[in-house]
This record gives structure tokens, sequence and C-alpha cells, in this order.
């Protein structure tokens, strides 16, 4: 039982990690494409 109970907890603990660097990711992708659409606007506004 108390095996399980530890493998259960490690499982959930390698998901969340996952989860963390997913949104993590997301976030420094949404500014690269944020700064590129920035620099765009601006060459075009020129």
């Amino acid at each position: 039982m108390n095996v399980k109970k530890k493998l259960k907890k490690s499982a959930r603990e390698a998901r969340e990690a996952r989860q963390a660097n997913r949104v993590v990711n997301g976030i420094f992708i949404a500014l690269i494409l944020l700064m590129v659409l920035a620099l765009l606007a601006y060459y075009l506004l020129q």
C-alpha cells in the first residue's frame, strides 16, 4: 500500500512539473510572437 502511494505521488509530481514547464514555455512563445508582431507593425508603419 505504501509503495503504491509513493508511486502515485511521484507520478502526480512529475505530471505537475510537466504542466508547469508547458505553461512557462507557452508564455515565452507568446512573448516572442508579440515581439515579432510589434517589430513588423513598427516597420510597416514607418
